[in-house]
């Protein structure tokens, strides 16, 4: 009977032509698209956060087209010229290219939407799959306004071609050549960040080692950051002759490159360089169908890794959790653990891996602006002092693993004071250090005992109230590896509350160091100075044991309590 109804079956859905566990590449892709539109709709529901940074980014992005439209203008119908439009249409199409690369390199807390390790469990291959994925790539608003100025680059393009084009037969020859081109350096931009992505995922690094690249991707990004801020502060020492002379030169040799070539084409026949418009159109061509491979090789990659799992990276060493310059004890196992956490765990990693780049930041400042000297020396007072409320959330980093600390009986006090030594001992020396180098780099050694004193004094006191607040009010965090730039945590209301009161608490117990200084620098009183940076200490001191006590009774009164707040990991 069964068998009867099978046949049936089957015939019925011969007849419907209906083929289980088949489907076409054009329903395939079809589905794709779907489901991207389907995740990027549902990605807006109660998250007023990202419909409010949409909202600025399509303003931006529509303020964007609007002066690139003036640009074209300025260099095609304003001009009178066309000297200039080829070579902006050159490095413009070479940055859009180059843009669209470095973005999800260096802003690692992007993602794809559409993972490929999520499509493991279904019997479709990386060939499969690409052509449904690539054109679900072209659904988001980076590609819609990439796609926009593209147009209207295209547009732009055929007015230079009619009034400054030489010759109607390379005029038409462009044209011709001008849609392809643009519509294959438009698949170039959308194929790099793909690629890009599906390597990310199918390395095949233990998780810790993607971890710590996602911090030093951060620590690139702001690097990049401060040193386009600092040659801001140069502009105007800038030699716009020579540049005006050596600019053409850089867009032709960018322009040779796989990022410009595909853009450089319809000009390059424009100009009857036939011999470099092929040129530049067969790299544009091998870098497509290279980045083309690369995802592909990347997706089927991603495709096992996510079945096997990740690699490991050998047999783990055991280390003894106390450390052997402290005793054994219940403080000497806390410092030993949060001495593990700020060397493993990203979300410490990335707490304190910045400071490091300030403070280059700041030097590289006080070198280029020599009036900015004392305000820097000021800075990295405050930034001591920001370092020491890196601890205000430590109870809520616990999330689920603090009922070890309740059943084991863990005293409050050495609880909080082993995360305290843990922090001291990775910054105080370093603080020393730099406190002692800055002013003599910058001709201020006079200044040295105020900036060391109330840069210790500073970070004496957010410790302090940091160990307070993680007693008071803790938030749930997001677990141990997250990437720290997709910690949902960080923009709740405790976060930003307490976030606040601790840096009030910080800087508050300081003013009398504040007024003792600014006293001594208008006079030009050492002993002044050296009085306020002693003050600075001393509050600095009297803050974290105050601090301390008000931690160490909340948690052994309420560590229940304060445990049912942050037992779930966002």
């Amino acid at each position: 009977m069964v068998g009867v109804l099978s046949s049936e079956h089957a015939a019925t859905a011969s007849a419907a032509d209906v083929h289980h566990g088949e489907v076409s590449q054009k329903s395939l892709v079809r589905l794709l698209l779907t489901l991207k539109w389907t995740l990027w709709k549902r990605s807006y529901r109660k998250n007023v956060g990202k419909i409010i940074g949409t909202a600025i980014g399509v303003l931006y992005g529509a303020g964007g087209l609007v002066g690139l439209v003036a640009l074209f203008l300025g260099t095609t119908l304003w001009a009178g010229e066309g000297e200039t439009f080829p070579m902006i249409i050159r490095g413009l199409g070479a940055f859009t290219v180059l843009a669209w690369f470095l973005i999800p390199v260096l802003a690692f807390g992007l993602d794809d939407s559409l993972d490929p390790r999520s499509f493991a469990l279904y019997p479709r291959s990386a060939k499969e799959l690409q052509p449904g994925m690539f054109a679900a790539a072209a659904l988001s608003l980076p590609s819609i306004f990439t796609l926009l100025a593209v147009l209207a680059a295209t547009a732009f393009e055929v007015l230079w071609l009619v009034l400054f084009g030489q010759g109607a037969g390379w005029i038409a020859l462009a044209v011709v050549a001008l849609i392809p081109a643009n519509l294959a350096g438009m698949a170039l931009c959308l194929l790099l960040p793909r690629a890009w992505f599906a390597h990310s995922a199918s390395r095949a690094s233990s998780r810790s080692g993607r971890e710590l690249g996602g911090v030093v991707a951060m620590m690139v990004m702001f690097a990049a950051i401060y040193g386009f801020s600092l040659s801001i502060q140069r502009v105007g020492d800038l030699d716009f002759e020579l540049l005006r002379q050596w600019l053409p030169r850089l867009v032709d040799i960018v322009a040779w490159t796989p990022f410009g070539a595909l853009f450089a084409v319809p000009m390059d026949l424009a100009e009857g360089a036939v011999l470099p418009a092929v040129l530049r159109a067969l790299i544009g061509a091998a870098a497509i169908a290279a980045t083309w491979m690369w995802w592909r090789r990347s997706i089927a990659a991603s495709l096992t890794s996510a079945l096997s799992g990740d690699a490991s990276s050998g047999a783990a060493k055991v280390s003894a959790l106390v450390p052997r310059f402290v005793k054994p004890t219940a403080f000497g196992a806390v410092l030993g653990k949060s001495l593990r956490y700020w060397r493993r765990d990203t979300r410490y990693l990335a707490a304190i891996g910045i400071y490091p780049l300030i403070i280059v930041f700041l030097v590289a400042m006080g070198l280029v602006l020599p009036e900015s000297r004392p305000m820097m020396l000021v800075m990295v007072v405050f930034m001591c002092g920001l370092s020491g409320i890196s601890l205000c959330n430590e109870i809520g980093f616990d999330g689920p693993s603090g009922w070890v600390n309740i059943t084991a009986n863990l005293p409050a006090r050495a609880n909080l004071l082993g995360r305290v030594a843990a922090i001291a001992l990775l910054m105080a020396p370093p603080v020393v250090v730099i406190t002692v180098a800055l002013p003599m780099l910058f001709g201020m050694a006079h200044l040295i005992p105020l900036v060391v004193l109330a840069s210790l004094g500073a970070m004496a006191s957010g410790w302090g109230s940091s160990v307070a607040i993680s007693a008071i009010l803790p938030y749930p965090s997001s677990p141990p590896g997250t990437n720290p730039m997709k910690d949902k945590s960080a923009s709740s209301a405790n976060a930003m509350l307490t976030m606040t009161i601790a840096m009030v608490a910080v800087f508050v117990p300081q003013i009398p160091t504040i007024i003792l200084a600014i006293w001594g620098l208008i006079i030009g009183s050492d002993i002044l100075l050296l009085v306020g940076g002693l003050i600075s200490l001393v509050l600095g001191a009297a803050t974290f044991l105050v601090g301390l006590r008000i931690g160490t009774v909340r948690l052994t009164s309420r560590y229940p309590d304060v445990f049912q707040k942050v037992r779930d990991f966002l």
